[in-house]
């Protein structure tokens, strides 16, 4: 049993360091994706697509927009 554990809790801490890395490169991901927008006249990226759950709703030209599903409202 306690070579089970200790296997067990070395998995739990690999586990832990590639959910740290992950949750950087979102955070990343994130902030890059924000800047491509702003660059591009696309006013902000919002939260996910209701419809879908694909993609990010973008706001542009007071309209949100999904571009996975094409999705789009007035605001």
């Amino acid at each position: 049993m306690n070579r089970q554990h200790r296997r067990l809790a070395g998995e739990c801490a690999d586990l832990r360091e590639r959910l740290a890395e992950t949750e950087q490169r979102v955070e990343q991901l994130q902030n890059t994706l924000q800047a491509v927008a702003r660059e591009t006249g696309i006013a902000s990226v919002t939260h996910p697509c209701r419809r879908c759950e694909q993609s990010l709703l973008l706001v542009r030209d007071g309209r949100l927009y999904c571009p996975s599903c094409r999705y789009g409202r007035s605001v």
